[in-house]
């Protein structure tokens, strides 16, 4: 096969500072479409363009471009990115780097160019299979405007149950009485809109909060009998405590308080969650400050006593058992949120139930139900042989652009798609290219974690892409920044350092803000220490 070229083309304007090695190395192996890559670039290294010399070099090799899958975050980047593309092809063909056939046959399909996002690649795959992902074929995607009469109409039918529930389910009645119906209705409406990730996240939490071993009644009870034990172990117990405290009604409450939780204890009795928690709510006030750290002092002044050896008993109790009271009131907290968290789960698969029914109903799909649906249809395609066909032979080469910002669903996704390729299966191997996979993102630029996204899919998609082939080898960085010089990072630095130096801001983080930019270029001339 001839040797593809891998240009990388200057733009026009002053020469930049020669390309290190290792960066030349790296870049020469991302635009190399006969590779699996796993480019970690960052901000300015030109990741885009290596993207769009991969494409571009793609069809130079012969392949079809409706062979090849190119995904980026957003619209707006998909559209630039695009643009990007045909501007390097019309470039390409002009300067007769195509057969002539081949460029007409390009120039006449350039339609099938296309750069998608998650969401509209998972579109096309339902709107193509929709029998196969158990949809109607009419199915519409729900309007942003739409969707949150949708939610509220799903919330309102699945509070109504949820109160019915809180009947026989005491974690779910703890959920209504410490949230109130607002809060409720708000958090459920949140796990809602994250419920690809939402499920996991609660059921890990449960799982190791061991939540099946707690239940309402032993709970209060253990942290009520915790509260007494701290009184218990006071010189001169529970009625020393009382008897030496302020005159004033709001130690008078905690006392009263105090009796009752005692007494309830001592008949047996169930106590109330609600009432547990005001004590204990006033004892905090009583030994801890507002910030919750355990007092040094006594909160109430020598003249709220009877007597003066009364006040100084009463400051050494509290100073000297507020760490008790604190461990005891963090105890009962850790136990309530497990509770309320057990009966948030289920409030949440009903209210997920009652959403499910809500979109069907008005046979729409969520932005979530894209990407669930999609999914779920992947790890069925074993059971519809014609259609895993289809799809086997239409995508060979795979690239994922912005991919610090891909959530592990999304992820899950693409690695469904080319699961043939490591099991030396599938139709995309009688191609004029193996098929490859490209993915570029940089770490330090991830700033959609409220959208799922997770930075580590970076590294195991790595790993998982070094497993495709026998050689491996898919892991390539660049680091030379076109966007910074050596004399201007040198003038920020300078800057930072000396207001770091200031008095003012001895205690923050000294470190210079250019330091976590991760850029090799050579030290310009009379700046020492230059090291990156």
């Amino acid at each position: 096969m001839t040797e593809l070229t891998l240009p990388f083309d200057i733009p026009d304007g002053p020469s930049p500072a020669p390309v290190s090695t290792a960066d030349d190395a790296g870049r020469a192996r991302a635009v190399d479409p006969r590779f699996n890559v796993a480019l970690e670039a960052s901000a300015g290294t030109g990741k885009t363009r290596v993207l769009v010399d991969r494409y571009v070099n793609l069809l130079r090799a012969g392949v079809d471009p409706s062979n090849i899958l190119a995904i980026t975050f957003t619209r707006k980047a998909a559209a630039e990115m695009r643009e990007r593309i045909m501007t390097t092809l019309r470039a390409a063909g002009e300067r007769g780097e195509f057969p002539p056939a081949r460029w007409r046959e390009l120039r006449d399909r350039t339609a099938d160019i296309a750069i998608s996002t998650i969401d509209a690649f998972c579109l096309s795959l339902l709107r193509e299979f929709p029998l196969e992902a158990d949809l109607d074929p009419a199915f519409s995607i729900a309007d942003e405007t739409e969707l949150p009469r949708l939610v509220d109409e799903a919330l309102d039918r699945a509070l109504r149950t949820c109160r019915a529930v809180a009947r026989d389910d005491d974690t779910v009645a703890l959920a209504f009485s410490q949230l109130g119906e607002r809060r409720a209705r708000g958090g459920l409406a949140v796990l809602l809109n994250r419920r690809i990730v939402a499920p996991d996240v609660l059921a890990r939490y449960l799982h190791t909060a061991r939540a099946a071993e707690l239940d309402v009644t032993s709970v209060t009870r253990r942290a009520a009998q915790g509260l007494m034990e701290a009184f218990d172990s006071m010189r001169g117990g529970f009625d020393r405590f009382v008897e030496s405290g302020p005159l004033e009604a709001p130690f008078i409450l905690v006392a009263r308080g105090l009796r009752q939780v005692r007494a309830s204890l001592g008949a047996g009795a169930t106590l109330e969650p609600a009432a547990v928690q005001t004590v204990f709510s006033r004892v905090r006030e009583h030994f801890l400050t507002q910030d919750g750290e355990p007092r040094s002092r006594s909160p109430y002044a020598k003249s709220a006593f009877a007597s003066e050896a009364d006040w100084r008993a009463h400051r050494d109790l509290v100073v000297g058992h507020a760490d008790m009271v604190l461990r005891a009131s963090e105890a009962f907290r850790r136990d309530l949120n497990v509770l309320v968290s057990r009966g948030i789960w289920r409030m949440f698969r009903v209210a997920e139930t009652e959403y499910r029914r809500t979109l069907d109903a008005h046979v729409v799909l969520d932005f979530s139900d894209l990407l669930l649906k999609a999914l779920d249809l992947l790890r069925r395609m074993e059971d519809f042989a014609r259609s895993r066909y289809r799809l086997e032979s239409r995508y060979h080469h795979v690239l994922v652009d912005e991919f610090q910002d891909t959530s592990r669903a999304q992820w899950e996704l693409v690695s469904l798609l080319i699961q043939s390729w490591g099991e030396g299966t599938g139709l995309a191997h009688s191609g004029p290219l193996q098929p490859s996979v490209f993915i570029v993102g940089d770490r330090k630029q991830s700033i959609y974690g409220f959208r799922d996204a997770d930075v580590s899919v970076l590294r195991e998609a790595a790993r998982h892409l070094d497993g495709l082939r026998p050689d491996g080898d898919v892991r390539r960085t660049i680091t030379r920044s076109f966007r910074a010089t050596a004399p201007l990072l040198a003038f920020v630095n300078d800057v930072c350092t000396d207001l770091c130096k200031a008095p003012a801001r001895m205690r923050s983080n000294t470190k210079r803000p250019t330091d976590s930019l991760s850029i090799r270029i050579p030290r310009p001339p009379g700046v020492a220490n230059w090291a990156w």
